[in-house]
């Protein structure tokens, strides 16, 4: 077990400062984007890029004739869907970032750049006219079309998982082949960023309209990403194979197969015994024998995301705050660091990511203090605490919520976990059948909305986000004067503010901040790591 000195704490806390503050100025330069070019000579926006631990593929071409192609990774869990507007975690945002394409995007380094849009232009603060490249076309060789942009963002805005992402869009005007206006209702400071999100990718109205309620089924699909889906076995694998149509830079890997293997150990084994090329999560566990073993390597750096304990605000027990804010004082957070995730990561303070502009380190995390924790139980009406359940998905989370379960039993609180495979866990959470709930959030906008609007505001209960299923009036307001401010310091202070209200109201236990932790064979070429984990896979390959 590997702990980190009080000196590699602070240290890691001023990196995530640090990361914050360059976050910030980068999201500014991105504001105005420049034509990428036509043909298949620009570098693709999903692909390598400078900054971060990687195997470039520009490196590797120099030393030698490349041998395999054919890339297999091992994931925790399974996608939900193969329609981009049917999901909204970062397991399926993998095979959407691959088969799919959006407007604009985020690169390795998190700054927003050109996609299936090679220049946007703000006309007005609610007013933005995208200009399409015109070379962009969809697996079977179509043009991606403005009416095709139209189509797709008239069709999320009905559909409940992209129900945030197009709240504010009013109307979507088709100006030519390749140009669209997208009006809002109002100013939205961050909807740059929102373009980005694989679920708002660009659909072909053609085959959506003709597949009818089959879109999704792998006979019924059509991208214009590097790759096509030509496999989905749920709980076992899904496969993709080299768009020979991409308008983008052509990746190197012929074909990419994901590999869902629930436990991290095995997921591990199977890298070592060279079962797989990539481990796209290294449990923290296998981390040490990744490192020492010299036939494989882990690649890590912080993460956007924090795992943390929801509470379904709507279930009577948890309806006072005084019972939330108990729950945050019963749990000792540095023990989930140190035992769960080895020390890899750092307590969680806030309900924003150190690394995402807006994050401030004066809210303090709650202290473990059991004492306290059965004082606010007994103000609340439970001075012999109660019983309740948890639901959770996967090893690693399931040995949180016995942690949890031990110490919540300190202060009275008889905890009943149940687990559930991924799927049917975000299910039933969206149905709000929960009391408790362990899970994480990734922000791969680099914005602070992406860590708040869809969380914690009152319309975006369930499905949406929100699935504390919390509503307060003062974070509403918050959240949305955040999202209307242009001026982007008076911007950070109202997220600065929404923090405190957000830690009074206690809707979760925030954890921890953890690390993204990649194995990767270690002779394998052309594998980076992106800053949001939304890490590229076609141009990995091996060489002689």
């Amino acid at each position: 077990m590997r702990y980190l000195s009080e000196n590699k704490r602070e240290d890691m806390r001023m990196k995530k400062r640090t990361a914050a503050r360059s976050m910030a100025a980068l999201m500014g330069a991105a504001m105005v984007l420049t034509a990428c070019g036509g043909g298949n000579t620009t570098a693709p926006t999903t692909g390598a890029s400078s900054g971060g631990e990687t195997q470039t593929a520009s490196e590797s071409a120099e030393s030698g004739k490349i041998t395999k192609t054919d890339i297999v990774v091992g994931q925790a869990s399974d996608i939900v869907t193969l329609d981009p507007a049917g999901q909204q975690d970062t397991t399926s945002g993998v095979l959407m970032k691959h088969a799919y394409s959006t407007l604009l995007d985020v690169d390795n380094e998190g700054k927003v750049v050109p996609d299936l849009a090679e220049s946007y232009e703000m006309k007005s603060d609610t007013e933005y006219v995208f200009k399409l490249r015109e070379d962009a076309c969809f697996w079977d060789g179509t043009p991606v079309t403005a009416q095709d942009v139209k189509f797709s963002l008239d069709r999320a805005k009905g559909m409940p998982k992209t129900k945030s992402n197009t709240s504010k869009i009013e109307e979507v005007t088709v100006n030519g082949d390749h140009e669209v206006t997208i009006k809002l209702t109002e100013p939205y400071a961050a909807f740059k960023t929102i373009v980005t999100q694989h679920n708002l990718s660009i659909l072909s109205e053609k085959a959506v309209t003709e597949a009818g309620d089959s879109y999704g089924d792998v006979d019924n699909l059509l991208g214009s990403g590097p790759f096509k889906v030509t496999e989905w076995v749920p709980n076992d694998h899904y496969t993709l194979v080299r768009n020979d149509n991409y308008w983008g830079e052509m990746p190197i890997a012929t074909s990419i197969t994901c590999r869902v293997i629930p436990e991290g150990s095995a997921r591990t084994i199977a890298l070592e015994a060279g079962e797989i090329d990539v481990v796209w999560s290294v449990d923290p566990t296998d981390c040490a024998n990744v490192e020492s073993n010299p036939d494989v390597k882990l690649l890590s750096q912080p993460s956007t995301g924090i795992d943390y304990v929801g509470m379904n605000t709507q279930k009577e027990k948890f309806s006072d705050k005084r019972v939330r804010q108990a729950i945050n004082y019963a749990l000792d957070k540095q023990t989930f660091v140190d035992t769960i995730i080895e020390g890899r990561g750092l307590v969680a303070n806030s309900y924003i990511n150190a690394a995402i502009p807006g994050w401030t380190d004066e809210v303090e995390a709650y202290p473990y203090d059991p004492e306290k924790a059965k004082e606010l139980l007994a103000e609340a009406g439970y001075p012999d605490g109660f019983e309740c359940s948890i639901f959770v998905n996967g090893d690693l989370r399931t040995r949180s919520a016995q942690i949890l379960q031990a110490q919540l039993a300190d202060v009275g609180i008889k905890v009943d976990i149940s687990t559930y495979e991924w799927g049917a866990l975000l299910d039933t959470l969206n149905a709000g059948e929960h009391e408790m709930f362990l899970l994480g959030w990734s922000n791969t906008s680099f914005d602070p909305d992406g860590s708040t609007y869809q969380l914690f505001y009152s319309g975006n209960h369930g499905a949406t986000g929100n699935r504390a299923f919390f509503s307060n009036d003062k974070v509403d307001e918050l959240i949305l004067s955040a999202q209307r401010e242009s001026e982007e310091s008076k911007r950070m202070e109202l997220y600065k503010e929404l923090q405190f209200v957000l830690h009074d109201e206690s809707p979760w236990c925030p954890l921890y901040y953890k690390e993204n932790n990649v194995g990767v064979r270690a002779d394998l070429k052309g594998f980076t790591l992106h800053a949001g984990a939304q890490h590229y896979l076609g141009n990995c390959h091996y060489e002689e």
